[in-house]
């Protein structure tokens, strides 16, 4: 399946990719060339994600890890974790990733393969990102597991259920060398930062277009100015005008490329007090003019 943009709920969560499917994968080819901009934003998903770079370079982040892989490496990402990508300096990767339910891998409940490899590693709330690069040979096997499962699914060959379920089985068992002991050990607790990081990303989301104070944004996750600083350094690695400002970059680049207004009706539209204020930050960011950008969107 190729997908070029992401469907999240007010919560930032992706909708379920494998609700009432028999088989809970899903295998998504991704090109950021062909999306409004070259990145994915933040969301999560209860789904597991495996993730195989093919071209160009990717930028990985969570809330609290981050990684760069080059062509042919990949990623695993825990369920219910916060996380983006997007292309090293507004490159265009191409990649392709596979989101599965722990079930599949887990058998039925309380099994050996439940208890034993499935859940020290989801009820680990510090393991969020794990890198698979190729200079490692435990990890390069990991990757040509996790290919071997895409290309099962993806190729439909007889047994294909069976064969990417293999696949990500072996996958998993050698990922299991990569983590520390540590994670056998891990609570399956709430992080409330992170929830309360969330609350504030999405009041963004719904308001960006408005004026609004960073005393607006701690509350809307019922804390002081302080801590929304600190939350968002910790989590983001941003600070929340800088979130705010890109939500808004984004949403104006969404619109050079679906809509005919004016660059000036576009900046105003999406929170910026000038024209050439938002030419200037959005050149900073991708590279291009507004004008440009929507040229380039429209194959002139």
């Amino acid at each position: 399946m190729i997908i070029k943009h992401l469907t999240v709920d007010d919560n930032l969560q992706e909708f379920p990719a494998n609700a009432g499917k028999e088989f809970p994968l899903t295998v998504h080819y991704t090109d950021l060339g062909d999306w409004a901009t070259p990145a994915v934003p933040w969301h999560w998903h209860r789904e597991l994600e495996f993730c195989v770079l093919l071209q160009g370079r990717l930028e990985v982040h969570t809330t609290h890890d981050a990684c760069v892989l080059g062509p042919g490496e990949g990623y695993f990402i825990n369920g219910n974790v916060l996380h983006r990508v997007e292309g090293e300096h507004g490159g265009c990767p191409v990649y392709m990733t596979q989101l599965v339910d722990a079930e599949l891998l887990a058998g039925a409940e309380g099994s050996v393969f439940a208890r034993k490899y499935l859940e020290p590693v989801l009820s680990c709330r510090e393991l969020e990102l794990v890198p698979f690069q190729l200079h490692s040979t435990n990890q390069r096997q990991i990757i040509e597991h996790v290919r071997g499962a895409y290309e099962a699914v993806d190729g439909a060959v007889e047994g294909y259920e069976i064969l990417a379920r293999n696949e990500l089985s072996m996958a998993w068992l050698l990922m299991m060398k990569e983590l520390p002991q540590t994670v056998r050990t891990g609570q399956n607790s709430e992080d409330q930062t992170e929830v309360r990081v969330k609350k504030m990303m999405l009041y963004i989301q719904e308001h960006y277009a408005e004026r609004i104070s960073l005393d607006e944004i701690a509350m809307a996750a019922s804390i002081s100015t302080r801590e929304c600083l600190r939350d968002f350094q910790q989590r983001l690695h941003t600070t929340p005008f800088r979130y705010l400002i890109d939500c808004r970059l984004d949403a104006a680049a969404r619109r050079l490329l679906s809509t005919g207004q004016s660059v000036t009706d576009i900046a105003a539209d999406c929170g910026f007090a000038s024209g050439s204020y938002f030419t200037k930050l959005f050149r900073e960011k991708y590279r291009v003019t507004p004008l440009a950008y929507r040229k380039k969107g429209a194959g002139e």
